[in-house]
């Protein structure tokens, strides 16, 4: 287990808590935290994963958050990143937690137009 700060860091076949740092390159290792501007991943499982522009290969991780993505068969939870490019597998992303959330919206909407007539209907 390490706690990474600097300007680079490496890791191979690790398990790894936690590292911030501004390049970040790992192959066959396990993280729970990435803050980073600059990320290379391949063959790894990731907790959270944050940084500008990164490329993620053949692993799995819970939440990515980026500016620009390159994924490479990959499944995430959540994925918030305007740019991705790539076969990525996740079960939430901007697109469908914005439809969500309009959903949630509307049918809030459509309960209250209901219940109003209701009310109107009965007195």
């Amino acid at each position: 287990m390490a706690n990474t700060n600097g300007a680079a860091a490496e890791a191979g076949q690790n398990r790894v808590e936690e590292t911030t740092t501004t390049r970040l390159s790992l192959d066959k290792s396990a993280i729970r935290r990435i803050d980073a501007d600059e990320v290379d991943i391949e063959k790894s499982a990731i907790g959270v994963a944050s940084f500008e522009r990164g490329t993620i290969r053949q692993s799995s991780a819970g939440i990515v958050a980026g500016r620009s993505v390159a994924m490479d068969e990959v499944r995430t939870g959540i994925l918030i990143a305007p740019v991705v490019r790539g076969d990525v597998h996740t079960l939430l992303d901007m697109r469908s937690a914005v439809a969500i959330g309009f959903g949630m919206v509307l049918g809030k909407v459509f309960l209250a137009a209901i219940r109003a007539g209701v009310r109107r209907v009965t007195g």
